[in-house]
């Protein structure tokens, strides 16, 4: 008799039909999940919560936060909604107040040797020492006229800044000095193109410059060999929507996400839209509010967390997770009110509008608050989608190193709105010693000894729980969900035996 076994690895994909999603069995998609990500690159289980990581010394929202300093003594910058500038040092667990007020709720930074030029639309740009010393910075136009920007870069030894269509450079070696002949200087209406420069950010030997609606590519080393080519007309909707991630720069359009990338002729390319899974998210972003999208590369995890305004909510509760390996879509919901985030060594921190800043992807709670999960398979027709099916054998493949504590229901036929009576599966810890599995759907890589020829037990924490499916269906659903502390879930997949169709 014929066995079904799913792959769980999809992640979530909005544009599929309900039948389309479950006709593949090697690799399913998630018609719906939150707080879950994809579990040894097959099966599933709870994300990671949060934790308090440190406050700052006054109860303000915070703006900003932005990493900066040497690889051996990085400093976190922090902005409050007051105008307030701290330097939380780690090592010492201490907040530094810098003597200078920022006008701006949104001010950008750009890290420069061991410091960091922070400049906004409101203040004049400005450079912090990692002692925390200022040295003012100015920028003028051609009409001696202050420039004030809210988008900037550091490329090739120099420093980079847009104001309005036009672009300005900083000398070699020099994060203040926009004014030597020859040297610094800048680009008028660059491109001849009069659309203001919506980002600006490095990418392989060039640098990426963004307006709403064109890419252009910048190259060389200085004013006497600078060239411009035109890329694209696909354009970027904010500057910190931009992020690295291995040999790709992906970046937030207002009609998805795009990559600049290598060609197998070490061209650069543009890639497709990788937004097509969760496409219909999109009618639920604020697009008035599309400047304040940003996005972090969590090379920890091979991730890329977006956060993205949602209409209706003036904090980010959501964030959108791209897995890279995968090519899979998350969804993170959280309770906190989260008002900005920033990638600080190997970790994300992210901050919320009390001034609290909370270490993410770790422990069992949302600091203290339950960790709200939920998945849901596709409709697995398990055969043919016109026969009905009783199913006698059902399991969920779990991973018992983990309590495996969660409810379960079932929707059948197509049906999204009524389900079974849930049940509550709970799967204490056991481990047994295996030498061999023959059966097995991941065989343990199992050895003997060279020395003696003796055999090498391993661990095995895998087991099968059965669940029941009543009735004959043409195609189910399962939906597997917890909302309490002692709540989680790790499956590697699922299993369907025992099937038989009727006449």
């Amino acid at each position: 008799m014929e066995t079904f076994y799913y792959n769980l690895s999809g992640g979530i994909n909005q544009a599929s039909t309900k039948t389309e999603l479950g006709l593949n069995t090697k690799n399913i998609f998630w018609s719906d999940a939150e707080n879950v990500e994809i579990f040894l690159n097959k099966g599933i289980i709870r994300q990671k919560g949060n934790v308090l990581y440190c406050e700052i010394p006054i109860t303000e929202p915070i703006t900003k936060l932005h990493e900066f300093g040497s690889s051996s003594n990085n400093r976190l910058l922090i902005t409050t909604a007051s105008g307030k500038i701290y330097i939380y040092n780690q090592k010492s667990d201490s907040f530094t107040e810098i003597e200078r007020t920022l006008k701006s709720q949104s001010p950008v930074f750009t890290n420069f040797l061991n410091g960091v030029i922070i400049s906004s639309l409101l203040d004049k740009m400005f450079y912090i020492k990692q002692n925390g010393e200022i040295v003012d910075c100015e920028v003028k136009d051609g009409n001696n006229k202050e420039v004030l920007s809210e988008v900037i870069a550091t490329y090739k030894g120099r420093v980079w800044l847009a104001c309005g269509s036009s672009l300005y450079f900083s000398a070699l070696g020099s994060y203040s000095d926009f004014s030597t002949e020859n040297d610094a200087g800048y680009i008028k209406d660059f491109y001849t193109d009069t659309d203001d420069i919506i980002a600006i950010k490095p990418y392989k030997d060039y640098l990426a410059i963004y307006k709403k609606h064109r890419t252009y590519l910048l190259s060389g080393t200085s004013p006497d060999n600078f060239a411009i080519i035109p890329f694209a007309d696909k354009g970027a909707e904010t500057h910190n929507g931009i992020v690295n991630v291995a040999n790709k720069e992906f970046f937030f359009s207002n009609s998805g996400i795009y990559t600049l990338e290598v060609g197998e002729l070490n061209q650069i390319l543009l890639g497709s839209d990788i937004t097509q899974k969760i496409n219909s998210e999109f009618q639920k972003f604020d697009k008035s509010r599309l400047k304040e999208v940003f996005a972090l590369n969590y090379e920890a995890k091979n991730q890329v967390w977006y956060f993205i305004p949602y209409n209706n909510d003036n904090y980010f509760h959501t964030i959108w997770i791209n897995d890279i390996i995968n090519k899979a879509w998350y969804k993170r919901v959280l309770p906190q009110n989260i008002v900005s985030a920033c990638i600080f060594g190997d970790d994300i921190l992210t901050a919320d509008k009390d001034g609290k800043i909370y270490k993410e992807n770790f422990g069992n709670s949302f600091d203290g608050k339950p960790i709200k999960f939920k998945w849901k398979s596709p409709f697995l027709s398990i055969g043919s989608p016109t026969i009905r099916k009783t199913i006698d054998e059902f399991y969920f493949i779990l991973d018992e190193s983990y309590e495996n504590c969660f409810n379960f229901s079932v929707y059948k036929n197509y049906d999204s709105e009524s389900r079974d009576d849930s049940d509550l599966i709970y799967s204490s810890n056991f481990e047994n010693l295996v030498w061999s599995k023959e059966n097995s759907l991941y065989p343990l890589n199992n050895t003997w000894s060279d020395d003696d020829n003796e055999a090498i037990w391993a661990l095995d924490s895998e087991s099968a729980y059965k669940a029941e499916i009543s009735e004959a269906n043409y195609a189910i659903q399962l939906c597997v969900e917890g909302n309490q502390l002692e709540h989680n879930v790790a499956i590697i997949g699922i299993e369907f035996k025992e099937i038989f169709n009727e006449d």
